[in-house]
């Protein structure tokens, strides 16, 4: 006797689920040409976002927060297709490509594997601008990855189901003024969205066209604070050189953003209406909130933000998403509980230099692999996602991220660095080229535990869900 397999009757359903979500895009797609239209397709595109998060993400507090999170990326959606219809279409079909992916990824987390959606590349570490404190340690005669093998390394991530490539560096449009590699790997993947973090200087009317052909690059520019706050980092006029990049970009329909650091110096500034207004006026469709790390080029631990600055920071995200703001925010620490937790290590994501070692997170100064070992068959793994499901190093980190029960802090770097220095004493766990003198014994890893106790102590006395995230919960 034959027996039906669960597994068949479940991708059935995953490829019915697709085949409607795209009809459902193809009508969104043709309503931007029909302005009566639109308010009721993006209406109900949310309701099928909301949809797929409620039969996929198990977890009934994340499912909760992402839900509640959902509610408010209606304003955003009307001023993208209302501002960028040429840009909204191809958000469409990014969007149509996540959903799917989603449904492939619960597949692999209900077998316990880890399911990113995201990886971030660096297609060089080559940068035309030396700002204090950078992360990255980008200097002006860095290496690249080349284009092919680019192309290689996606391949393989959009074969695991990611759906976002996240290009870093460096400054990705080094190359994308010397050979168009950007938008030559937006048109190889034209379902896929490619998120660009940019200084924005090296962004000029040719480059915002060719953009703007492809539709599916969504370039981030950085920002400091105000005008004075950038200038000070990046250097005089840089600031004015970023915003005569927005410009072209909004010319050209490109949906463009944001990213910014939050420093100790800057805090106050960037979790004003203030900013959050000019970043609105001045053409920004989304924008990112990272804390400053103290990795990278000379390093400054005092840089790093307070608990009350962080705690201010939170408090003015959620603000605004509250108040219907029309821009999507994303806030990298403080939307742990949106994620479930640290997200690093393959769980959502991971990150790959421009030499091509691998490392868990952008943000972790290791690495426990190489992409070109990989790929030229010289290494155990037979393929970059068998390395994230088998590596010890990214296992171990699942592991320690799994022990995290509060999601307020939920970073093994900055929030539980004890958890992250455990990682980095395994066999196999090798510095990177960002990875400071004092990291894990001296000067700067006693700043992280100072502010990782400042933050314990006051975590628990944030303020809980909002009214309407808390209606979400009980709804799910």
């Amino acid at each position: 006797m034959r027996y039906w397999n669960p597994n068949i009757s479940d991708r059935i359903s995953e490829k019915l689920h697709a085949v409607a979500f795209m009809g459902l895009l193809k009508a969104t797609e043709y309503s931007l040409y029909v302005p009566s239209d639109r308010n009721f397709l993006i209406e109900r595109l949310l309701r099928t976002l909301d949809s797929a998060i409620q039969e996929t993400e198990q977890d009934p507090e994340t499912r909760a927060h992402l839900l509640w999170f959902g509610a408010h990326l209606k304003p955003f959606l009307r001023r993208l297709v209302k501002e960028r219809p040429a840009a909204a279409r191809a958000v469409l079909r990014f969007l149509g490509t996540y959903i799917d992916d989603v449904y492939r990824r619960t597949r692999s987390q209900e077998a316990g594997l880890p399911a990113p959606s995201t990886v971030v590349i660096e297609p060089t570490d080559r940068c035309n601008l030396r700002c204090p404190g950078c992360y990255a340690k980008s200097s002006s005669d860095g290496c690249d990855l080349p284009f092919e093998r680019l192309v290689e390394i996606v391949q393989e991530v959009v074969n695991m189901g990611v759906s976002l490539i996240t290009i870093s560096g460096g400054e990705p449009f080094v190359r994308e003024r010397a050979d168009h590699t950007l938008t030559r790997l937006a048109e190889r993947f034209p379902n896929h969205g490619f998120l660009v973090y940019t200084n924005g200087t090296m962004i000029d009317e040719a480059v915002a066209e060719r953009l703007g052909r492809v539709g599916n690059v969504f370039p981030a520019i950085s920002v400091e604070g105000f005008e004075d706050h950038t200038d000070a980092r990046r250097g005089q006029g840089v600031a004015a050189k970023s915003r005569r990049a927005r410009e072209l970009l909004a010319r050209h329909g490109v949906m463009a953003g944001f990213s910014a650091t939050v420093t100790r110096e800057n805090a106050e500034a960037i979790a004003s209406d203030a900013f959050i207004r000019q970043r609105i006026a001045e053409g920004d469709l989304f924008g990112w909130f990272f804390l400053f790390q103290p990795i990278g080029r000379s390093p400054r631990p005092d840089l790093m933000v307070t608990a009350a600055q962080r705690a201010r920071l939170r408090e003015a995200i959620r603000r605004w998403r509250e108040s219907d703001v029309p821009i999507f925010l994303g806030d990298f620490w403080n939307d742990g509980p949106l994620v479930g937790g640290c997200i690093a290590a393959g769980r959502y994501y991971f990150h790959i230099y421009a030499n091509g070692d691998i490392s868990p997170c952008v943000f972790a100064p290791v690495a426990s692999g190489n992409i070109f070992d990989i790929l030229e068959g010289r290494s155990e793994y037979s393929s970059l996602k068998d390395f994230v499901e088998r590596n010890p190093i990214f296992a171990a980190y699942r592991e320690e991220q799994s022990q995290i029960t509060d999601r307020r802090r939920p970073c093994l770097l900055i929030d539980h660095p004890e958890a992250f220095r455990r990682i980095a004493r395994l066999e196999g766990c090798l510095p990177a080229k960002n990875m400071p003198s004092g990291y894990l014994d001296g000067e700067i890893a006693a700043a992280i535990d100072r502010a990782a106790e400042e933050w314990r102590q006051l975590a628990p006395s944030l303020p809980g869900m909002a009214q309407a995230e808390r209606a979400a919960v009980q709804a799910a």
